[in-house]
């Protein structure tokens, strides 16, 4: 007898397994469990790190401490898992266990930009030392495992919220006094707030593709300077309204692009230009800004000549 073939795993019965599987993944996702198809709503779909056991705790706590951690300690403290897992992602994302090393501290280092030389340099420094200080922590990546889920934990989103705005808000006012140290004003449009959510919204994209990505964010690297930093120059020379002519970034990118008239600028790169592709190092448009601030000339018309 000739033998049956192997089954394959790319097969047309395999798609039914793969394509039932990508529904039941699909189903785990929504905001909501009416979202779900009918037929998939009797389905247990996990919790937020259903895999953290209470005896797992217990054992590593009384590893940790030899009083104290037993087991009935910890249930008269928390009366379900759920109430203890809520506690436990605030703890662990704050740093509670080991405050010194929550990268959130280094919002100290903001202030030292205004006064370097080269403020672009010092933004990209500062940028790129927090996303690898924030690799290091493996709980840097907590938030990427259980955002999808917190819809499903109305209590829990809103504990996750409240603390992240908590940690979030030195932040943005670090980023007004550098601002204002600074001379300058963003776009119309644009806030404190906008801007910081935007950078908090960058460095957590940038976090997860550069674990899962890590080859081709070390290719995109230019000398020195590297994706995320770039990126985050890139942003801030965009919002930043270093002409003075309070344009939004869309009417600065138009004008930029078109011209006042409306029609396309036809310019010539300048002998030995490299052009896009050779380019090394983004504009360094901030650092003047800089300069003309230390100098004491008007910052706006001194960029908006440089720019014009």
């Amino acid at each position: 007898m000739t033998p049956r073939p192997a089954a394959k795993n790319n097969d047309e019965s395999a798609r039914y397994f793969l394509d039932a599987a990508a529904q039941l993944i699909d189903a785990m996702f929504v905001t909501s469990a009416k979202d779900r198809p009918r037929a998939l709503r009797s389905i247990d779909f996990p919790a937020a790190l259903q895999w953290l056991t209470i005896d797992d705790v217990i054992e590593v706590a009384s590893h940790n401490r030899s009083q104290g951690a037993s087991r009935k300690a910890f249930h008269n403290r928390w009366e379900s898992k759920e109430a203890f897992i809520k506690d436990a992602i605030i703890h662990t994302m704050l740093y509670r266990d080991d405050p010194s090393a929550n990268p959130a501290l280094r919002v100290e280092e903001l202030q030292e930009t205004a006064h370097a030389t080269s403020v672009s340099d010092a933004i990209g420094s500062l940028s790129e030392s927090l996303l690898q200080s924030l690799l290091s922590h493996p709980r840097s990546f907590l938030l990427l495992h259980v955002g999808a889920l917190l819809d499903h934990h109305p209590d829990l989103r809103a504990a996750v919220v409240e603390d992240m705005m908590s940690a979030l808000t030195p932040w943005y006012q670090g980023y007004a006094d550098l601002i204002t140290r600074l001379g300058v004003t963003l776009r119309p449009g644009w806030t404190v707030e906008r801007f910081g959510l935007t950078l908090q919204a960058m460095l957590d994209g940038f976090l997860l593709r550069s674990r899962v990505q890590r080859e081709q964010i070390d290719e995109a690297q230019v000398g020195d300077a590297s994706l995320f930093a770039d990126a985050v120059i890139a942003f801030t020379l965009g919002v930043v309204d270093l002409e003075g002519a309070g344009r939004t970034v869309r009417q600065a990118l138009d004008i930029g692009v078109r011209g006042t008239d409306g029609a396309p600028r036809a310019q010539e790169p300048a002998p030995g230009d490299p052009g896009i592709r050779g380019a090394k190092t983004l504009p360094k448009a901030i650092d003047l800004q800089a300069e003309a601030v230390d100098a004491g000339s008007n910052p706006a018309s001194e960029i908006g000549t440089h720019l014009q």
